[in-house]
């Protein structure tokens, strides 16, 4: 996604590792109303570039570990898990911090094979499957 600071052009970008689709501009367009300019192009003040370029970072690194555990974990509890997880926040910094934390959660409970924890948090296919 292309944005403006200062007159100066820069970049803000999140990928859904799976498709290698950036999806940042969705990321930013659902949480506010971005300003734009007299040609259409979005522009940021250096403070919400910084804030905004932070957010992107935690959620690029859940997709990478979405990506990285697609093999390991069932599609359809890693769905439920993170919609259980997260159905109740409505600003996108919660809701990307959350998404974090229990990506990170899963991936511990995974490398430490937590059953119990597994088990617990709906991953019954993806207990049985590392058994």
């Amino acid at each position: 996604m292309r944005v403006y600071v200062n007159g100066e052009e820069r970049h803000l970008h999140v990928y859904d590792r799976a498709s290698g689709c950036d999806y940042a501009k969705n990321v930013l367009c659902s949480q506010e109303r971005l300003d734009t300019d007299e040609y259409g192009a979005f522009t940021l003040t250096e403070e919400d570039y910084k804030k905004w370029q932070g957010l992107l970072a935690v959620q690029q690194e859940s997709e990478d570990i979405l990506f990285a555990l697609k093999d390991c974990v069932d599609a359809e509890e890693m769905k439920n898990y993170l919609y259980e997880e997260t159905m109740y926040l409505v600003h996108i910094q919660e809701t990307t911090d959350m998404e974090n934390l229990c990506l990170k959660e899963l991936r511990q409970a995974l490398a430490e094979r937590d059953m119990k924890w597994l088990t617990d948090n709906g991953f019954v296919k993806t207990a049985e499957k590392l058994s």
